[in-house]
């Protein structure tokens, strides 16, 4: 479909039912596109649990990109929406195909299918209008946010209306910063932040720590002059958890990422994060705990794996844009 002109919904949902027509014919069967469900044939299943549409800008690379959401294809198979964004004017294509792959000691292929449309950020608006019907009938619809462009141009609104979950990553450059996500919620989404994701293990840790304990200084040390978003959560999150202590942030100057490198719990008890897990020492008590790695994927995955409201991340927002 190279021309703007050409592209609607219904032309996309024919192609996706010749090409499921074809590919199941080609294994011993064929699907019929466009239900949203999951469906059988002899050789090939038709798997969807939500609609995830991805908007990214174009220079992302594609290949990178493309195998990260094809591994969350494996738990959690979705009719896949991408949408790059690119510089320019009149701009919009769209192209089908399918991520499908056999699980172990299976005869029977899995597939998913995708769809990719190129457009420039001037065309959004018509994006919106060819996305929509395109989401698969009575499943959750997820957006993940990457483009820097959307929220450069202030065209955030104009995409608001295709999910029901937006994922960003604040500490992504260009990103929506913690007012706007608070709009996402103003707005009635259920809304995730990577940031915030990256901090479960950490959280988890610190849970544990605190559970006998009613600290009343808390300070949070981060790498770097300005604290990153995974800085500002963990203050927001000790805060709201522990209302009767002080919480603070403190950088060491560096230049570095701002993320948190220790945790300073009253005069008795130091955190101390690093790759792949925490030291903690408490007296003359030094222990370690390991931490799986913040992989996109992993991150991802467990967001996907969130349908509703998590009123801990909210709270934490809501502390730092009060």
């Amino acid at each position: 479909m190279p021309t703007s002109e050409l592209i609607r919904p219904d032309d996309i949902l024919k192609q996706l039912s010749a090409y499921w027509t074809d590919l199941g014919t080609g294994d011993g069967g064929h699907g019929d596109a466009g239900s949203g469900t999951a469906e059988d044939t002899d050789g090939l299943l038709r798997a969807c649990s939500m609609t995830l549409i991805c908007f990214a800008d174009d220079e992302e690379d594609p290949q990178s990109l493309g195998e990260t959401l094809a591994s969350l294809m494996r738990e959690h198979p979705s009719r896949l929406i991408v949408v790059r964004l690119q510089d320019g004017e009149d701009v919009l294509s769209a192209r089908v195909s399918s991520e499908c792959w056999k699980p172990f000691g299976q005869r029977r292929q899995i597939c998913c299918e995708q769809i990719q449309v190129t457009a420039s950020i001037n065309r959004l608006a018509d994006v919106a209008l060819i996305v929509a019907p395109l989401a698969a009938a009575d499943l959750p619809r997820v957006i993940v946010l990457r483009s820097a462009r959307i929220v450069r141009a202030g065209a955030l609104r104009k995409i608001l209306s295709l999910g029901d979950k937006i994922v960003v990553d604040s500490s992504r450059p260009g990103a929506p910063g913690f007012g706007e996500i608070g709009g996402l919620l103003d707005a009635g989404h259920t809304t995730g932040d990577l940031a915030w994701t990256r901090l479960t293990p950490i959280r988890a840790l610190l849970a544990q720590l605190l559970e006998n304990r009613r600290p009343s200084v808390i300070v949070i040390e981060y790498a770097g002059k300005e604290a990153s978003p995974e800085a500002r959560y963990l203050q927001a999150w000790l805060q709201t958890a522990l209302p009767d202590a002080f919480v603070s942030l403190r950088g060491n100057g560096m230049p570095d990422d701002g993320k948190p490198v220790v945790v300073r719990i009253d005069k008795d008890m130091v955190v101390r994060l690093c790759e792949g897990g925490a030291e903690y020492e408490s007296g003359c008590l030094t222990q370690r705990a390991s931490m799986p790695a913040a992989t996109e994927h992993c991150l991802l995955n467990e967001e996907l794996g969130i349908v509703v409201h998590d009123l801990v991340f909210e709270r934490a927002l809501n502390h730092i844009t009060a």
